[in-house]
């Protein structure tokens, strides 16, 4: 906001306000500066609003709580590993049905990612899948490691894991 002037009184506005409202050009102007103003305090405000609203929105998408935090980000890269796996497993040869096995269990990892952002199911996996907070997980397998091991045991690990419940599947992790 702008001080008036030096020696500039509210009388003084007063009469400045009703000389410029005698004329039509003039109502228009005090108006039309009435209605910007507005416009940009309403923009402010959005803008404002728009950033808490992202601010929420972070917070709810990575539960407070380290371990599952942890257990979060262990998932995001095993759902990498398993992916860059069935690709490597693509280009050695081995048998497509079983990269494309690979890279569908990585994109189910990926999706329980989406699915239990809510706090709710976090407490959920927590309870069942993690009783008690681990202080860390072992390091993920690197992928060119895991082709061999994969040809030698073929699908049947595949198909147990599928058979699993998404608890038991998370607290393979822990």
């Amino acid at each position: 906001m702008i001080a008036p002037p030096e020696g500039m009184s509210e009388a003084d506005y007063e009469a400045i306000e009703a000389a410029v409202m005698e004329t039509v050009r003039g109502r228009w102007f005090l108006a039309e500066f009435a209605r910007r103003g507005r416009a940009d305090e309403t923009r402010q405000m959005l803008d404002a609003i728009a950033k808490l609203e992202q601010t929420v929105r972070e917070q709810q998408a990575m539960p407070a709580d380290p371990s599952i935090r942890l257990l979060v980000q262990r998932l995001k890269e095993v759902a990498q590993s398993l992916s860059r796996a069935g690709e490597e497993m693509r280009q050695c040869g081995l048998d497509e049905r079983l990269c494309a096995e690979i890279e569908t269990q990585a994109r189910a990892v990926s999706g329980l990612l989406r699915v239990n952002q809510t706090p709710a199911v976090s407490e959920s996996i927590r309870s069942k899948a993690l009783p008690e907070p681990t202080p860390a997980l072992p390091e993920p397998a690197p992928a060119s490691s895991i082709a061999p091991a994969l040809q030698e045991s073929g699908r049947s690990a595949l198909t147990r894991l599928d058979q699993l419940s998404t608890a038991e599947k998370l607290a393979l992790f822990a």
